[in-house]
Formats: C-alpha cells, structure tokens, sequence
C-alpha cells in the first residue's frame, strides 16, 4: 500500500518541482513597465495568437537557449515598448518604443530564412544603413501594425545588439 501511495506521489511532486523552477526562471519586468491590460490590447485578430501577439519566445542570440520578448506598457500607459530578456545576459532591453498605446500593434516570431526587406523593393524609403536584404541565421521578432507596417528586429552577433529591418509600411 505505502509503494502505490508513493508512485501516485512522485508524479505530483515532479510536477510541483518543476512549476516552481519555471517560476523562478521568470524574470520579473523592467521598472516602470507592465503587462497591457486586456482594454488595451483589444481586437478580434489577437485571438489568432496564444500569446495575443503580446509575447514571444525564441533563441533570438543563437546560444541555445530561449530568450523572451514582450510588448510592455508604461506604468503611465502613455507608451509603449518591446523588451527583450536575452537569457544569456539576464537583464531586459528596449529594443523599440513610442509615446502611444498598444492598440493594434503586436510581436509574433520569425523563423530563421532569408528575406528581402521594404529597402529592396524601394531604397528612397529608408534609411541608409538599413539592409536590402537579411539573413536570419536565428529566431527573430516582428513587430507590426495589424494590417499595416511591419518590421524585423534581428541579433546582429557582431554589434553584440539588435539591429532593425523595415518590411512593409
């Protein structure tokens, strides 16, 4: 009887285990900044994501290990900002942000491939240090207007940083 009650146990207690360790590996947000609130990231087309086009999960440095990125709110809720939590540094970083509300923009993951950018189809449009076209040897995180511009914020190893790649406006 006290071996079934122990098998019955170990499963729970692994799982209990567990939990508590994916718990700890949350890093907690940066100062000043939260989570939208469901007022805020409003919009039928946020059902099509788990995530709700909020958060993003990927190796975006290509240490082997997966990094977080969030699209966070001020405490003011006056702007707006992507964050990533690369874990291999272990501290959060802006990687973009503007004085405006969440509403229709959103974060979803891009997959490794190769891409031509807006700059390749019309250079007159951007700026120019931005690339034609890139080469995505890891993950990397799309931010959008839903249903209008777009863009790609990609690690570049050799700056050590994320770099920017408009694709549609």
């Amino acid at each position: 009887m006290k071996r079934s009650r122990l098998f019955i146990s170990l499963p729970l207690i692994l799982v209990a285990v567990f939990s508590m360790a994916q718990v700890a590996t949350q890093p907690t947000l940066p100062a000043g900044w939260r989570k939208p609130t469901p007022a805020e990231a409003t919009g039928a087309w946020r059902k099509k994501n788990p995530a709700r086009f909020l958060v993003v999960r990927g190796d975006f440095d290509g240490d082997g290990r997966d990094d977080i990125a969030e699209l966070l709110v001020s405490d003011s809720g006056k702007s707006f900002g992507v964050f990533v939590w690369l874990s291999s540094q272990r501290r959060w970083q802006s990687i973009h942000g503007a004085d405006a509300s969440p509403g229709d923009l959103g974060i979803s993951l891009v997959l490794p491939k190769k891409f031509d950018t807006l700059c390749a189809d019309d250079p007159s449009v951007c700026a120019p240090s931005a690339p034609a076209t890139v080469d995505l040897k890891n993950k990397a995180i799309a931010f959008f207007a839903w249903g209008e511009a777009s863009s790609i914020f990609y690690w570049e190893p050799s700056a050590q940083a994320f770099r920017n790649a408009p694709m549609s406006d």
